[in-house]
């Protein structure tokens, strides 16, 4: 018996849903199937909005409850049998999936790739605008604060979203080119965010001057591992046209309240990095950095023991205009010193991460 074929899904994401408007047109045909989440009633009415279209017209509506906890859990939850029923009707030999402008891909692909055995993700295809890519990506605003939250514990913030979309895509679509006098430095930029992505300019009406969907791009494995853990030069892209990524690696571990006092330092100039460190007062774990704009966080990735590195600090910085020197010095400045490094208890060090970790 012949294995029934899987149906490709591209994935549609970005902040903005006017610019994506062109995009999502550009990603149908006469065979596929759109499904589309906005999330404009979320804030009042604790809703997400779902539509089903294709070439013939609308074909189905309706909303998705999202209560006060994980809002991307929720969506996802609820999502999966719609899709189920469409790829059952077999109709269409393409779906293509117009996220909310708060939704990032990894979770989504993650879970469709684990529980829709019928589906494979295609492509994945994120929407940026030209004109507002460098201020999302370079500033501290929460999602909560534009009302676009995925409910009450989403504390995620504007930058850290475009960074996370930016960062699993196939394709990325510059939309607003044709008002940017930068267009290749922003290209630049994005490709130093994600060396996977293929950056395609869209025209003055917003139509994609490329392929965007049904590229057969998609790579699960080289996802996660862009995604996860940056701990390698051979990730670090040329520079040019004023876009720097920087590497920086020790094998010290980095003083808690050094690094605590650094923070606005570090990120000066960075619009986005990641990578694992080692505190000295947590000699045994291995803790996760990330930074998108001013914004910087530390969470748990397990053991030392577990892995089969000795335990380092690994940092990979992108920034606009960056001095890799100061980036360097000032990480540098964190670390513990000569004298510090015979003293036989680091543990006793103070933690301003306590609350945190």
């Amino acid at each position: 018996m012949t294995a029934q074929a899987k149906t490709p899904l591209s994935l549609l994401v970005g902040l903005s849903t006017t610019l994506r408007e062109p995009v999502l047109e550009a990603m149908t045909d006469a065979t596929t199937v759109a499904v589309v989440i906005d999330q404009d009633d979320l804030p009042g009415r604790g809703v997400l909005s779902w539509r089903v279209r294709d070439a013939s017209g609308p074909i189905d509506a309706g909303e998705f409850t999202v209560g006060d906890d994980c809002g991307a859990c929720q969506l996802i939850e609820s999502l999966l049998p719609l899709l189920e029923t469409l790829v059952a009707r077999a109709h269409w030999d393409h779906i293509v999936l117009a996220a909310p402008p708060a939704m990032e891909a990894r979770p989504l692909v993650t879970t469709l790739t684990t529980m829709l055995p019928e589906i494979v993700v295609d492509t994945v295809t994120c929407v940026v605008d030209a004109v507002l890519l460098v201020e999302q990506l370079s500033g501290d605003e929460l999602l909560a604060e534009r009302g676009l939250a995925l409910g009450l514990p989403d504390r995620r913030n504007v930058a850290e979203l475009t960074a996370r979309q930016i960062e699993y895509a196939d394709v990325c679509v510059l939309a607003n080119a044709h008002r940017s006098t930068a267009v290749e430095r922003l290209e630049n930029l994005l490709v130093h965010l994600n060396p996977r992505t293929s950056v395609v300019t869209a025209d003055v009406a917003g139509v994609p001057n490329g392929p965007v969907a049904r590229t057969g791009r998609f790579d699960f494995n080289a996802a996660e591992a862009w995604a996860g853990e940056l701990a390698a030069s051979d990730r670090v892209q040329p520079s040019g046209d004023g876009v720097t990524t920087v590497l920086w690696r020790s094998t010290r571990p980095l003083h808690p309240a050094r690094l605590n006092d650094a923070l606005e330092d570090i990120v000066d100039g960075v619009v986005r990095s990641r990578g694992v460190v080692w505190l000295a007062n947590r000699p045994t774990q291995r803790l996760r950095w990330e930074s998108a704009g001013y914004s910087a966080s530390l969470g748990t990735l397990g053991e030392w023991s577990e892995t089969e590195h000795l335990a380092e600090c690994t940092v990979v910085a992108t920034g606009m205009g960056l001095d890799p020197a100061r980036l360097q010095a000032v990480l540098d400045a964190c670390l513990l010193t000569e004298s510090e490094l015979a003293t036989p208890d680091w543990t006793n060090l103070d933690d301003p991460f306590a609350g945190v970790l």
